[in-house]
């Protein structure tokens, strides 16, 4: 019995050896064993006496995916608004006595939300692509209100399709 007993301990420094010389290696080059997600801080706005900003995450458990969160709070302590994962954003804006900023979900779909006085957020519109989300928070930011989605709808075919401005602003003069 003592052979096998000296068997598991042979096994076992082996394995811390290899272990810790793994651990070097990982660190010597640059990495680690277990990945951890890069993360940035987005430039802050101050609504009610503290910085709300994005939070970008690259990689970590999912390497190679990012996603945005809403944190308020000094960076270094900073918690986030909700457990909401983003993958494209826009904003923080302040508009009145409310911060307003959009995100892009990972099914594809843009939603505008609307931060209160009491720090709650909630959903606010569902818009259909970038250039809604930044005109309504163009809007809201000059104190103008949001559009009806029929309004959304009309401008963005006025601004995407060339025939409904006219040849004569492209130069054509037939």
């Amino acid at each position: 019995m003592g052979q096998v007993a000296l068997g598991f301990r042979s096994l076992l420094i082996k394995g811390v050896v290899f272990f810790i010389m793994a651990a070097l290696l990982a660190w010597a080059l640059g990495g680690t064993l277990w990945p951890r997600a890069e993360i940035v801080d987005l430039d802050p706005v101050t609504f009610q006496g503290e910085p709300w900003f994005w939070r970008l995450s690259v990689g970590g458990r999912e390497p190679g995916r990012l996603s945005y969160t809403i944190h308020h709070g000094a960076a270094d302590d900073a918690s986030p608004l909700d457990e909401q994962r983003w993958v494209e954003v826009a904003g923080p804006r302040l508009a009145g006595e409310h911060l307003y900023y959009a995100g892009r979900t990972v099914a594809g779909s843009w939603v505008l939300e609307r931060v209160s006085a009491r720090g709650v957020a909630e959903p606010v519109a569902a818009l259909p692509d970038r250039l809604a989300v930044e005109r309504q928070l163009a809007r809201l930011a000059a104190g103008l209100p949001l559009q009806d989605s029929e309004q959304i709808a009309g401008e963005r075919d006025r601004v995407i399709d060339p025939a409904a401005i006219g040849p004569a602003a492209f130069g054509d003069s037939q």
